[in-house]
């Protein structure tokens, strides 16, 4: 509707300066052919031997046949004057030498200096109600008919073509988008410089923000599936203790293990919510000390019973100051991660180093490979938590020796 509007104006003011200008341009024509008949006429030498003045010789000036058809019959339509006419108007005077366009009704004044600069002739037209269009009308309504049929078949045209160019793009990134299911995505006309391109960088931009949602809450489900089972059944069993005893001892100790879970519990929510958190989230960074041979220790001894049915010996090396800066909970759960796996597949030994630079856990295991599945999702916890803070992280088997570090920054480096 716009573009047919504008369209149609265009044509409009199209048409006007069309006609404005051929009328003009036939007066100038016509102005142009009586000033050459009449300076041809007065400055013809005389044949009879008398030497009239120029006022005479214009006075007795006869105007040119009309040609075309185009001018009204029985109007004057141009009137000659020169210095000495009494009826020179004073406005016409007052211009100099050159055809010059009167604003006021419309007319032409054409002055032209003549027997060789001894006077000067003025050829004055109206410009109002001199041509008869009724000739030429059918053959101007026409011309503008026929125009404005091109005019409207362009633009139609036009429109067409443009509107195939900018809805091309468009479909195929809707085709795109429709049919995309999950992962990061570049989009056809990304490298585009105009709207479309930046429509599908957003597009692109806004399918990576919501796989790397959909992605932490598959883990975030995954994680707190698999690491909350041990401490809701120690909860449990714990429950059932208290149900079951009246003695002081047992109902104390299975106090103390509930105490324990429910801390432990806290934990794991903790981490996997700060797992959950992307980078742009509040609180990405709201990171808090960590004393790394404090938790150690801890965990060794609550692992203590495993560790002694097995007849492992477990080998400490721990620098008592060294510190960590990590989101609340990441820490104790990573560590209990690597401890359990280490309890859990270890054949005889473990060997537990810590320090301001990292923490690494070792341990033999048995002849068997060990499978990828083996370590559960205790190892993969390890790498989010380390992806997320942003240290780095190695484990693999060489002979029968298994290893598992972790790299961080220490405390005075946050």
């Amino acid at each position: 509707m716009r573009f047919a509007g504008a369209t149609a104006l265009l044509y409009g003011l199209l048409t006007y300066l069309v006609l404005q200008g051929t009328e003009e341009f036939l007066l100038r024509r016509y102005l142009g052919a009586v000033v050459e008949h009449a300076i041809a006429q007065i400055e013809r030498p005389s044949t009879d031997g008398t030497t009239p003045s120029t006022l005479e010789r214009v006075k007795a000036l006869a105007q040119p046949p009309r040609h075309g058809g185009f001018l009204v019959s029985g109007v004057q339509v141009v009137r000659l004057y020169v210095r000495a006419s009494p009826d020179l108007p004073a406005w016409v005077a007052s211009y100099g030498p050159g055809t010059h366009l009167r604003f006021d009704d419309g007319g032409l004044v054409r002055v032209v200096p003549i027997m060789g600069g001894g006077d000067t002739l003025y050829a004055v037209i109206d410009g109002h109600g001199i041509l008869d269009v009724d000739d030429f009308e059918p053959y101007a309504l026409l011309t503008l008919l026929l125009i404005g049929a091109a005019v409207t078949a362009l633009s139609g045209a036009i429109g067409g073509m443009l509107a195939r160019q900018l809805a091309q793009p468009l479909a195929t990134l809707t085709q795109e988008v429709n049919g995309h299911r999950e992962g990061p995505v570049a989009f056809s006309g990304a490298q585009r410089g105009d709207e479309v391109g930046a429509l599908s960088r957003g597009f692109a931009a806004l399918v990576a923000r919501l796989s790397d949602f959909l992605q932490r809450e598959r883990e975030f489900t995954r994680f707190a599936s698999h690491e909350l089972r041990t401490p809701v059944a120690v909860f449990k069993s714990s429950l059932a203790v208290l149900r079951a005893t009246d003695e002081q001892p047992l109902r104390e100790r299975a106090l103390a293990r509930m105490e324990q879970s429910a801390n432990d519990m806290a934990d794991l929510v903790a981490a996997l919510l700060a797992l959950s958190r992307g980078a742009d989230d509040p609180g990405q960074r709201d990171d808090q000390e960590l004393d790394v041979a404090s938790i150690l220790k801890d965990l060794l001894d609550r692992l203590a019973p495993l560790s002694m049915q097995k007849e492992l010996r477990i080998e400490q090396q721990l620098d008592e100051h060294a510190r960590v800066w990590a989101a609340p909970g990441l820490g104790p759960v990573l560590i209990d991660n690597l401890l359990r796996n280490a309890v859990a597949y270890a054949d005889t030994w473990i060997v537990v180093r810590a320090d301001a630079r990292g923490v690494e856990i070792e341990n033999d295991v048995r002849e068997q490979p060990r499978s990828s599945s083996s370590t559960g999702y205790g190892l993969q916890i390890v790498a989010r938590i380390c992806e997320r803070q942003g240290w780095a992280f190695a484990c693999g088997r060489q002979g029968g020796r298994f290893s598992a570090r972790v790299a961080f920054q220490p405390a005075s480096g946050s």
